[in-house]
C-alpha cells in the first residue's frame, strides 16, 4: 500500500518535531504541498497533557516516589516507565540526576560507546541508565505513539518518514 504521508521529523538536541504533508504522487512536481506540523501529546505537568508542536528532548527516570499514580497517563500509555517531554524538562531542573539531556549530542562524541547505558550522566548509584541510542530512540517512540493516535487511519509503519541527521554525524551516529 503505498503512504499516505511523508513525514519529516527533527529529533533535535533541544526539542524535536514532527512536521507532514500528504503523499501525492500524481501532483504537479512544482506544486507546494500543504505542510502541517504534528501537535505532539506530552505530561505538562502531573495529570495534564497537553498538544505541543514541539517535544522537548529530555527524558525522566521517575523514582517510585516521584510522581502520584496515574499522573504520567498518555492516551497511548496508562502507565509510562518514563517521561519524554515538557514535564521531563521541568522535573529534571529539580533533579538532574534522573533527566537524560543532550542525547543526540551523545551521539556524536565519538569518544565514548553510544550504546552503552552512560545516561543520565553522572546519576546516583540505583537509577537506571540508557544508552544516548536507547534515549533516541524513546523520542522517537513517543513521536510515533503520538501518530498512531492521533492518524489512526494512517499508521505510522505505513507513512514514508524521513528523519534529519546532522551533518557533523559521523557513520556510527547516523
Amino acid at each position: 500500500m503505498a503512504p499516505k504521508y511523508v513525514i519529516g521529523i527533527d529529533l533535535g538536541t533541544t526539542n524535536s518535531a514532527l512536521a507532514y504533508a500528504e503523499a501525492k504522487p500524481e501532483a504537479d512536481p512544482l506544486a507546494t504541498p500543504e505542510v502541517r506540523m504534528l501537535g505532539i501529546p506530552q505530561v505538562v505537568n502531573p495529570g495534564e497533557v497537553r498538544e505541543e508542536n514541539l517535544l522537548p528532548s529530555f527524558l525522566y527516570l521517575p523514582g517510585a516516589t516521584d510522581f502520584p499514580p496515574g499522573t504520567l497517563a498518555l492516551p497511548w500509555d496508562p502507565q509510562p516507565e518514563f517521561v519524554v517531554g515538557r514535564l521531563a524538562q521541568k522535573r529534571g531542573a529539580e533533579n538532574a540526576g534522573r533527566l537524560v539531556s543532550s542525547a543526540k549530542s551523545w551521539l556524536s562524541h565519538a569518544g565514548v560507546d553510544r550504546t552503552s547505558p552512560i545516561l543520565p550522566f553522572r546519576a546516583p548509584e540505583g537509577v537506571p541508565r540508557l544508552s544516548p541510542v536507547e534515549a533516541s530512540r524513546r523520542y522517537l517512540e513517543h513521536i510515533q505513539r503520538a501518530w498512531d493516535s492521533k492518524m489512526p487511519d494512517a499508521p505510522f509503519a505505513e507513512q514514508q518518514v524521513l528523519v534529519t541527521v546532522p551533518a557533523s554525524f559521523d557513520a556510527v551516529a547516523r
